[in-house]
Formats: structure tokens, C-alpha cells, sequence
């Protein structure tokens, strides 16, 4: 969550020396001059420099009260980067909360303002959360019109500490402001941690549009979906994903399962189909394309997956099905054949009935002697009943 607030970052420090309010003695405007020229010329020697005189002047400021509440509140701010160059934070926050204790009367409230908002920041940096959104409290009182940073700060920090509803419309006004990644990506934290998943979903669709490139965004967003109830949306976005190659073979599969799960078998098919031109000897993919095609009324492609199914795997069952399916088609003898490649002997019930159903496509056939024979077989089995009203069928032919 840090990320989120340390998004805005601290600004390389580039203050104005002169005040509405102060008036600074010529002395006092060199030297800040001094620190400024110091800073900006970025070297090693540069930043020892401005450190000195910084901290000298930190120590003994001169000048009336306002004059010296000014030179040590520029000072403060201009020695934070140097101070985190140094890995020294605490350092610039002790002169920092210096200021702010000690010369907050005497400020104008610009710098007052300035001195406060960094200050924040660094509290932030440093995980002190609740003090850093007190501090923020403070600033806002003395600030017309904080601006789109300031209330998606307010809401990192809140979020920071867990307090999810309360952050919400703070990062809301920040929203109708401003719109970057990563206050869109805190706003989908944000809702998803109160289970507004419909709310989630659409700022998340917000951030595909900013950057719809992003394979883990597409994704995302479709889980959003189906935690707000929204299948055929969320189904929607995984199709698109998967067009644009953004879905590994796992995830591939998966969304054809959802489809199948939707009543939408052609589409299921299309996506298991391009899984197989790579894995065509996979028995779980051959199974769940099989699927899929009975679903639909693609008579060729049904009829190509069952017997792709039945010769990878062998299995009894997948030939019986394969009959079954040939036999309501209409198409007898492919009937026959597949049935006969049940090759286990079944016994019993389900033997009797696998030859009652190849008497019948006899008779469709006119077959009738072939058929009498296999019927009259089973007239002592558990099939009798059924074997003797077709006997009687073939009489009154």
C-alpha cells in the first residue's frame, strides 16, 4: 500500500526566497541565494556545501522572529533531499517538526503550508501513518482548495490504516480530478477490500482502457466481473484477452470451461480446438472438445471429435458413446461398427443392452435376420421383455 502513496513522490526542492510577508535583509536573501546555487549545481561538493551552511544557519538563523522562522523553514525543506541522498530521514524530519513546533507563529502560511506538506510525505516514507494523516488534517484546515495529490494522499493514508470506507470518498474526489494508474489501482483496493466488487471491476476497466497492453489488467478485470456477478461481461473480457494472446494454455482451458458453463459450446470448441493443433494427443482436451462439439449442431465436427476421442483413448465408454451418438443420427452401421470396439465383453445388463441396440439399427438397416438372431438371444436375459416386442415387431413385418 506504500506504493500508493509514495506514487506522487517528493519534489526536487526548488524554493522562492523572498516572502509575501517577510522581509529578508539582504544578508540573510545571500545566503539562502548560496544554498539554492548549491542545490542546483548537484555535485558531491555542491550538496557538502549546502548542507553546511544549511545547518549553520539552521542553528543561528538572526533576524527579527519572522525573519528567522522564514530562514529555518527554507532551510528545513531545502535539506530533505540531501538528507535522504544521505539516508538520513530522520534527520530532516527532527528539523522539519522543529520548525513547525517552534516557528509555526511566526510562518506565513505559505511556507507554514509547504513545510506541513513535506513534512507528511516524510512521515509517510517513514510508516507513520497516523501522524502523517493528522498532519494532512492540520494542512487542509489551512488550505482553500486542496488539490486532486492532497485528497488521493488523505485516501492512501486511510487506506493505509485499514479504514477503507473512510477512504473512499476521498479518493473519489481525487477520481473526478485526476484519473493515473496507480490512484485507479488503489480505488480497485479500496472496493475490493469492502467487497463493492461491481465498483472494483469498474475502475479496474478504467485502468484496461489507460493500458490495455497489460495481460495482468485484462485479467483482473474478468475476476472483478465474475465476483460482481457479471459472467457474460467477465466472459467478454477473457475472450478478448484471449484474442490478443494474454492467456496462458491453463487459462485458455479454463475459459472454455466457463463457456461450456454458459451455454456457449461453439465458442468453448473454437478455443479447445486451438489448444489441441499443439496438444492433439491430449486425452483431457480431446474429452472436453468432445463435449463441447455434442453440444452443438455441428454434425461434422462433433462426429470428428468422438472418434478422435475413442481411437486416442480406447475406452469402452467413449466408443459406446460414439455409437450412440452415430446411432441418433441416423447413420446405422457407423453405429454398429463403433459398438462392436467395445472390446471388454461387457456381461450382464449392459451387455444385453448393447446388443438390443445393435438389433435395432438391424432392423433400421433391414437386416431383419441379422436382427432375429441377436433377439432371440436375448430373449433369456434381463432384455427379454423388450427382445419379444420387437420379435413380434419383425412378425407383423
Amino acid at each position: 500500500m506504500k506504493r500508493f502513496i509514495l506514487a506522487m513522490g517528493l519534489l526536487v526542492f526548488s524554493g522562492f526566497i523572498q516572502a509575501e510577508s517577510v522581509a529578508l535583509t539582504p544578508v540573510q536573501y545571500q545566503e539562502l541565494h548560496k544554498i539554492n546555487e548549491a542545490l542546483a549545481a548537484d555535485s558531491a561538493d555542491s550538496q557538502k556545501e549546502a548542507l553546511n551552511l544549511g545547518e549553520a544557519l539552521f542553528k543561528q538563523p538572526n533576524g527579527s522572529p519572522e525573519q528567522a522562522a522564514f530562514v529555518r523553514a527554507f532551510v528545513a525543506r531545502a535539506l530533505v533531499q540531501i538528507y535522504q541522498q544521505k539516508n538520513q530521514p530522520k534527520k530532516a524530519l527532527d528539523q522539519l517538526n522543529r520548525v513547525l513546533k517552534e516557528d509555526a507563529e511566526h510562518l506565513d502560511l505559505a511556507s507554514l503550508q509547504a513545510v506541513r506538506w513535506i513534512t507528511l510525505h516524510l512521515l509517510t516514507g517513514e510508516s507513520q501513518y497516523q501522524a502523517a494523516l493528522n498532519l494532512l488534517k492540520v494542512w487542509w484546515q489551512d488550505e482553500e482548495q486542496p488539490s486532486a495529490e492532497a485528497n488521493y494522499l488523505r485516501a492512501a493514508l486511510l487506506a493505509q490504516l485499514e479504514k477503507w470506507s473512510a477512504a473512499e470518498p476521498w479518493l473519489l474526489a481525487a477520481l473526478k480530478m485526476r484519473q493515473p494508474d496507480s490512484w485507479l489501482s488503489l480505488g480497485v483496493a479500496v472496493f475490493q477490500r469492502q467487497e463493492k466488487w461491481a465498483k472494483a471491476a469498474k475502475l479496474q476497466h478504467q485502468r484496461l482502457v489507460l493500458a490495455p497492453e497489460k495481460p495482468q489488467l485484462w485479467k483482473q478485470l474478468a475476476q472483478l466481473q465474475l465476483l460482481a456477478g457479471q459472467d457474460k461481461p467477465a466472459l467478454v473480457t477473457l475472450e478478448l484477452a484471449q484474442e490478443k494472446g494474454y492467456l496462458n494454455n491453463k487459462e485458455q482451458v479454463q475459459l472454455a470451461r466457463r463457456l461450456l458453463a454458459n451455454q456457449q459450446p461453439l465458442r468453448a470448441a473454437a478455443i479447445i480446438e486451438e489448444q489441441l493443433a499443439n496438444k492433439p494427443d491430449n486425452l483431457k482436451l480431446n474429452k472436453l472438445a468432445a463435449q463441447a462439439w455434442l453440444q452443438t449442431s455441428n454434425q461434422d465436427s462433433t462426429q470428428q471429435a468422438l472418434e478422435r476421442l475413442a481411437k486416442l483413448g480406447q475406452s469402452n465408454q467413449d466408443w459406446q458413446r460414439l455409437g450412440d451418438w452415430q446411432f441418433s443420427q441416423g447413420n446405422w452401421q457407423a453405429a454398429i461398427d463403433a459398438w462392436l470396439k467395445v472390446t471388454d465383453q461387457p456381461e450382464g445388463k449392459h451387455k444385453a443392452r448393447l446388443e438390443l441396440l445393435i438389433a435395432n439399427a438391424y432392423i433400421e438397416m433391414q437386416e431383419y435376420d441379422l436382427a432375429k438372431t441377436l433377439l432371440e438371444n436375448l430373449l433369456a436375459s434381463n432384455e427379454a421383455d423388450t427382445a419379444k416386442q420387437w420379435l413380434n415387431y419383425l412378425k407383423a413385418l
